[in-house]
């Protein structure tokens, strides 16, 4: 959880796929549905465009 929220802190557009990615990079063996499920559990949510922006 420590590394998920560092990798957050850096790049704060990135999902549970992108992170569980970068995550392999670093040397953690795990699936995205656990990142997905670790992120839900700390409330972190990726920035993106929301409907009705301009």
């Amino acid at each position: 959880m420590h590394q998920i929220d560092k990798l957050h802190m850096e790049l704060r557009f990135t999902g549970s796929r992108t992170l569980q990615g970068l995550l392999g990079r670093a040397g953690f063996k795990v699936g995205w549905l656990h990142v997905a499920t670790l992120i839900k559990r700390m409330g972190i949510e990726a920035l993106y465009r929301n409907d009705n922006t301009s």
